[in-house]
């Protein structure tokens, strides 16, 4: 029987090639069908454009290491992709050089080093927060040192404490979020640059000087540890950031609270709260909510990459579901971190009413 074509996944130029013939005919030599454009490939696009920043990183750092050890030679130092689009586009626009970027690399440990870069530099920006609400927390602690407040147990009264207490124990909860972030980001920081697809390179490339022009520690040892086998790091740090706006949010419950009409135990800053659109007495402690409400959604932050840690060990599609999740997250945790830190440093307590109030019992 005559091989037949489906009409849907044909665009032919007027002289027979498809516009993309270079890349497509030594690939899978068929236009690939409108649904996998539109719901996978221009997903994963999506995903990647984020990182443009961290591919161009790699892809110098590639091309200089090829450099120095000579698989490229004085002719071949253009750079600059996206992928296999990219890639595509320099080969039409500077011939068969425009291709050797590729050379001893493949997408897997390409992507794999994208993500790691772009983790690293999200992971940061929470650890930064973290380390200015630190101080800010003793700074509060020292500026009320000895003011007597009620101490909670099951929301009721227990024993009496003092604020700088208080704010003392919300601090060494913070530093232990701190030292396993930290603890992450060495595991994290690790180059996956030369493992290719899976078993490594024949070329004789030198791993340990991408991993240094890079900014990471060394390479990951095992060529198929890698790439994407190795689901693990982002569980883990999916699950060390979620600990984060759930530890903070115990401080904006406490605060939320204290700050109700029929408590007024604390004022929150006027430009850290909103108002009703009917109400105009209302005024509402929205960066505690914000804070709460972080904390309820990242519960599930680490659920999804567990869920796709039981797939097999390979660089599936299903997998990108989960690979660009963490950056908008740690985005939403190092503001969460800011606006408490925000808050208490601008926090006023009714310390006649408070001190009154721990006397009670």
């Amino acid at each position: 029987m005559a091989e037949t074509t489906d009409s849907c996944c044909t665009d032919e130029t007027s002289n027979g090639e498809h516009p993309h013939a270079s890349l497509i005919d030594a690939r899978i030599q068929t236009r690939a069908s409108p649904l996998l454009v539109t719901h996978v490939n221009k997903v994963e696009l999506d995903d990647e454009l984020v990182s443009i920043d961290q591919y161009v990183l790699t892809d110098l750092a590639h091309a200089v290491m090829l450099t120095r050890t000579g698989i490229f030679d004085a002719t071949t130092r253009e750079v600059g992709t996206l992928g296999l689009q990219i890639e595509n586009y320099l080969e039409n626009q500077l011939g068969p050089s425009g291709r050797d970027i590729q050379r001893a690399r493949s997408r897997s440990d390409q992507k794999a080093t994208n993500w790691r870069l772009i983790n690293r530099a999200s992971l940061t920006e929470v650890i930064q927060a973290l380390v200015a609400l630190g101080p800010q927390m003793l700074a509060t602690a020292e500026r009320y040192a000895g003011a007597l407040m009620p101490g909670y147990t099951h929301l009721q009264h227990s024993q009496p404490t003092t604020i700088d207490h208080y704010f003392n124990a919300h601090y060494w909860a913070v530093s232990r979020n701190m030292s396993r972030l930290l603890e992450a980001y060495d595991r994290l920081n690790l180059s996956p640059l030369g493992g290719a697809a899976y078993s490594g390179t024949s070329w004789p490339i030198d791993r340990t000087a991408t991993a240094y022009y890079l900014g990471f520690d060394r390479p990951v040892y095992n060529a198929r540890d890698a790439g994407f086998a190795a689901l693990d790091m982002g569980a883990e740090l999916a699950g060390v950031l979620a600990a984060t706006p759930s530890g903070i949010s115990r401080l904006a419950s406490d605060l939320n609270y204290w700050s109700s009409s029929e408590v007024g135990l604390v004022r929150i800053h006027s430009s850290l709260r909103g108002t009703s659109s009917m109400m105009p007495q209302k005024r509402n402690p929205m960066v505690l909510e914000r804070i709460r409400g972080l904390a309820g959604s990242a519960v599930g932050w680490s659920a999804s990459q567990f869920g796709a840690m039981h797939t097999a060990t390979s660089t599936d599609v299903d997998q990108s579901y989960i690979h660009n999740l963490l950056p908008g997250q740690c985005f939403e945790t190092a503001g969460a971190i800011s606006l408490l830190r925000e808050v208490i440093a601008t926090v006023e307590f009714d310390l006649p009413a408070m001190q009154k109030s721990s006397g009670q019992h």
